[in-house]
């Protein structure tokens, strides 16, 4: 049997049912692999392995003997992120497993490997050049990248995995609810642009509420009570539904009309597959990833960086539209299923393995 392994020097339990755990798990269980997982420490009880990974495989490092025996007996060696340490392991990987095939993921944005590229030196290339697959979740990442360090990194987005169930949804089950999902009030998410632009325009879409599913930032819950206090008449229509296990967020998305993501930076964001495979209407601030999930405007609208007025346009536009929104609603799942499913990813990339 094939051995696929994810190096991951810190693992936690928030990390498994993302591309972490995600691309080894469905490596194992549909592509004839024995996966695992190889850190060197683990920040805390991962629950979500027995529930949605079927136990996969979390061994700690004892060792550098270890390491090196692990390394050897290893087929297929992934990486996330251009890490010194990543650097490190792609060399020592080379040298005790010259055959070994290294998959590098990127999960990076234009600002980050914009500020790297002015560090690139010749021992970061041949480190990259070592590498048998490099991806990039965003084609304008991939083109740039593929331009200035003449390598052959290839697009590969951030998928979705039903772990619950994998029925079509009806716009019928759908509300008027514009959500989102993620770290509620972490800056780098700036919810507040999409409270302030719905409060501009409140007046104009009465029948729609907003739904924040997430732990909230200790920080925001002074925004929270700034913002409610000004304006009193909002508190029923901004529904804070906290952190949700995977089954209850599944609702969410379901009843969901439009996914609102306002971050200043993002790295495909692998909520957008998500909210794309259950029918919502994407809009988005221009991160990297985002035009792509959409289909470059067919499931979804992109605005500006941190510009209210172009987001209470993009708002208005789609919640008045509904039949937009009703044909999303089925479009963009059978979309995600051809394009988006961890599982056909996870095809592609085993073909691109050449094993």
């Amino acid at each position: 049997m094939k051995n696929f392994t994810l190096y991951m020097p810190n693992m936690g339990n928030v990390l498994l049912t993302k591309d972490v755990g995600v691309i080894p798990f469905i490596m194992q269980k549909y592509h004839g692999y024995k996966s695992e997982i190889l850190c060197y420490s683990i920040n805390d009880e991962l629950y979500d392995n027995k529930i949605y990974l079927d136990n996969l495989e979390v061994n700690l490092i004892k060792n550098e003997e270890d390491v090196l025996q692990k390394l050897k007996n290893t087929q297929v060696l992934m990486m996330i992120g251009l890490y010194d340490y990543n650097i490190q392991m792609i060399n020592t990987y080379k040298s005790v497993n010259p055959l070994g095939k290294i998959y590098l993921k990127l999960d990076a944005n234009v600002y980050w490997m914009s500020n790297l590229n002015k560090s690139m030196n010749e021992g970061l290339l041949n480190a990259l050049r070592r590498c048998d697959l490099i991806t990039v979740e965003s084609r304008r990442l991939e083109h740039l990248l593929n331009s200035i360090w003449n390598l052959n990194i290839q697009f590969i987005p951030n998928g979705y995995y039903n772990f619950i169930n994998d029925e079509i949804i009806n716009y019928e089950d759908k509300t008027n609810t514009i959500m989102f999902a993620g770290r509620v009030g972490s800056p780098d998410k700036n919810n507040q642009l999409l409270l302030e632009a719905f409060k501009n325009i409140e007046d104009k879409i009465k029948d729609w509420n907003i739904e924040l599913v997430g732990g909230i930032e200790d920080n925001f819950l002074i925004y929270l009570k700034n913002y409610f206090t000004g304006n009193p008449h909002l508190r029923e229509r901004i529904k804070l539904t906290g952190k949700l296990e995977k089954n209850q967020l599944k609702e969410r998305f379901k009843e969901a009309k439009i996914f609102c993501l306002t971050s200043a930076s993002e790295a495909c964001a692998n909520v957008f597959s998500e909210s794309v495979s259950n029918g919502c209407y994407l809009i988005s601030t221009d991160v990297d990833g985002a035009i792509d999930i959409i289909d470059y405007g067919r499931y979804g609208r992109i605005f500006p960086i941190n510009n209210r007025t172009k987001l209470e346009e993009a708002l208005l536009d789609s919640c008045f539209n509904e039949d937009l929104l009703k044909s999303n609603c089925i479009n963009s799942q059978i979309y995600s299923q051809e394009n988006l499913s961890w599982i056909k990813i996870c095809e592609n990339l085993n073909r691109l393995f050449k094993i």
